[in-house]
């Protein structure tokens, strides 16, 4: 989905960040490129429009030069991403935002439990890279067994969740949930945000809001600052674009236009 790492891609950009490139699939990388001449890309190696599974040993040289990640927009659920996702988590070479299929990677992969993953968590360190989980309630069910529909049971789960990774969870929905706990672990705090409308539930949203929290990482900001803060920069830049245009008629690209205004 060469539309939603761009999206991510191009919403760091407007959220601050410097550089900005994109590791994606050597078959969509002049795709990437074409949405914005700012966005620089890696290629890696191709598997049908994928992610093969030779594309951690390439991109793994590039990971120390980062100052964050955000990973899982648009990349698919298959070996490739396994390994990268694997990889990821394994290293933790850079502060990480994942989302969209490096969450539904854990799930299937069934690696919550692993402890081997979320040691530094369990034993109560705080001194690996931040990292920023942003699941809508479809992907926290999937990691947690906990139905979208149970609202209090999925914060509950967040709060478990962030608890046994040591990741700040960010539940996206109306109103969206920031969820983390102390550095001992052992209680959870929830953030409600005051931005945002319904208008903000369409494709590629949440694709910027990835970008977003990874841009703020980059630029030095803790996990739970950077969450709180990118929840409700792109909240404000939702409720620009709807009252620019109509919440009914919003889009992902709209977001992006409004992004660098907000700060003003």
């Amino acid at each position: 989905m060469a539309g939603s790492i761009a999206l991510s891609s191009i919403a760091a950009l407007h959220a601050g960040s410097g550089l900005v490139a994109a590791a994606v699939p050597d078959g969509i990388l002049e795709t990437v490129a074409g949405f914005s001449p700012a966005i620089m890309t890696i290629p890696l190696p191709d598997a049908r429009g994928a992610v093969s599974a030779e594309a951690w040993s390439a991109v793994q040289p590039r990971l120390a030069q980062q100052s964050a990640i955000g990973c899982g927009p648009g990349l698919t659920t298959g070996q490739g991403t396994v390994r990268l996702v694997e990889g990821l988590l394994s290293g933790r070479p850079a502060p990480l935002v994942l989302d969209a299929d490096a969450l539904n990677v854990i799930a299937q992969e069934d690696w919550l439990s692993r402890s081997d993953l979320w040691h530094a968590a369990n034993e109560g360190k705080a001194d690996q890279p931040a990292m920023v989980w942003t699941p809508h309630p479809g992907e926290l069910a999937r990691l947690t067994g906990v139905s979208p529909g149970d609202v209090d049971g999925q914060l509950d789960a967040a709060g478990e969740l962030a608890k046994q990774t040591g990741a700040v969870i960010v539940v996206k929905g109306g109103p969206t949930k920031v969820v983390s706990c102390d550095d001992r672990g052992s209680s959870a705090t929830v953030w409600t945000n005051s931005s945002g409308n319904p208008g903000m539930a369409t494709a590629g949203c949440g694709d910027v809001l990835t970008g977003v929290i990874t841009s703020l990482l980059g630029q030095g900001l803790g996990a739970v600052d950077a969450a709180r803060l990118g929840v409700w920069w792109h909240g404000v830049a939702g409720d620009r674009a709807a009252a620019a245009t109509s919440m009914i008629g919003i889009t992902s690209v709209d977001l992006l236009h409004h992004l660098a205004a907000v700060p003003a």
